[in-house]
C-alpha cells in the first residue's frame, strides 16, 4: 500500500508540473496507425525501385507506432516518415516544457512521455542485445514494423534515422532503451561509432538536447540524423524489422524516426552508418541529478 500511495503522489507531482509549465506547439504531427499501406507510403518514398514491397506493423500496441510530418524545425530536421515509441507515439511531439521559471530545483527534469503498455521483448532482442546493450537484462514494450520487399537485381538498401530517449540524462547505461534493424536475420542499425543505438554509449559520441520539434529536448536528449546503408543484397526477398524496445523496466519512454527507405550502391563495406553534422549541444547536465533516483525506484514496476 506504501509503495501504491508513493506511485500516486510522485505521478500527481509530474501532473502538476505539466500543468503548470506552459508547453509551445511544434510543427511536428504524429498520426497515430497501424495500416500498412499508410505506413509504407510514409517511410519509402520511392516504391518502384522494388520488384514488391509491403509493410505490416507485427508487434506492439497499436499506439506506439504512426506517421509523422513536419521535423524541420531547426537545429535538428529529418524527413517524414514513421514513428516507433516505446509508449505511445503521439507523445512524442515537444518541445518539453521549459522548467526554468517552474519553482523547481535546477535539476529537475521533465518525465513526460512515461507508459508501460504491458508489451515484451522479441527473441531477435533477446538474442542481440544481451551482449550488445549496456547492462541489458530484460526488454519490455517492444514495437515492430516488418518491411517485406524483393530486390530485381542485387543492391543496398538505406534509411534515415533519428533516436531519442526521455531515459537521458538520469539513466544512461542502467536503463538503456535500444532500438535495432534486423535484415534477414542480422542487426545492421548502429551510431556513427559502430555501437548498437541505446541510451549511453549513442548518446556520449553523438548527443544533442538542443532538437526543438520533439519532447528529446532540454532535460532529455536525441542522436542523429544518422543513415545506415547496408551491404549489397542479392536479388530475391528479404526481410527488415525495425524494432524498438524499453531496456530493463517498461517506463520512461524512447522513440526513433525513420524515413526515407530507398535502394542505394555501398561501395563502402558491408554495413555504413554516416553521421549527419549538426551544431552544437547545449552542455550536458550536471550534479545532484541523481536525487531524483527516489522517483524512479517508486516508479519501477514489479
Amino acid at each position: 500500500m506504501i509503495k501504491k500511495i508513493a506511485v500516486l503522489i510522485s505521478s500527481f507531482a509530474i501532473a502538476l508540473v505539466a500543468i503548470a509549465v506552459p508547453v509551445l506547439a511544434g510543427a511536428l504531427v504524429v498520426t497515430q496507425t497501424t495500416d500498412g499501406v499508410t505506413l509504407l507510403n510514409a517511410l519509402v518514398p520511392n516504391q518502384s525501385q522494388f520488384s514488391s514491397i509491403g509493410a505490416t506493423y507485427t508487434y506492439g500496441d497499436p499506439a506506439q507506432i504512426g506517421t509523422y510530418t513536419g521535423f524541420t524545425s531547426p537545429p535538428v530536421a529529418t524527413g517524414d516518415g514513421i514513428v516507433l515509441s516505446t509508449g505511445n507515439a503521439v507523445d512524442v511531439v515537444g518541445p518539453s516544457p521549459d522548467l526554468s521559471n517552474s519553482g523547481l530545483p535546477s535539476t529537475a527534469f521533465y518525465t513526460g512521455g512515461s507508459t508501460a503498455s504491458s508489451g515484451g521483448s522479441t527473441p531477435e532482442i533477446d538474442a542481440y542485445a544481451n551482449t550488445h546493450v549496456t547492462g541489458w537484462t530484460a526488454s519490455f514494450d517492444a514495437a515492430v514494423l516488418t518491411v517485406n520487399f524483393t530486390l530485381a537485381n542485387p543492391s543496398a538498401i538505406s534509411f534515415n534515422f533519428v533516436f531519442g530517449s526521455v531515459e537521458y540524462p538520469v539513466w544512461v547505461n542502467l536503463y538503456a532503451d535500444a532500438t535495432y534493424a534486423f535484415l534477414d536475420g542480422q542487426q545492421i542499425i548502429f551510431d556513427s561509432t559502430g555501437n548498437a543505438v541505446q541510451v549511453g554509449t549513442s548518446f556520449s559520441n553523438l548527443l544533442t538536447t538542443a532538437d526543438t520539434n520533439t519532447a528529446f529536448a532540454g532535460f532529455h536528449g536525441l542522436i542523429g540524423p544518422l543513415t545506415t546503408t547496408s551491404g549489397t543484397l542479392a536479388a530475391g526477398p528479404h526481410t527488415l524489422q525495425f524494432e524498438i524496445a524499453d531496456t530493463n523496466d517498461p517506463i520512461l519512454d524512447s522513440a526513433v524516426f525513420l524515413s526515407n527507405f530507398h535502394t542505394t550502391t555501398n561501395s563502402g563495406g558491408p554495413i555504413t552508418t554516416e553521421d549527419v553534422p549538426e551544431p552544437g549541444s547545449l552542455p550536458l547536465l550536471g550534479a545532484g541529478l541523481l536525487a531524483f533516483g527516489f522517483m524512479r525506484r517508486r516508479k519501477k514496476l514489479g
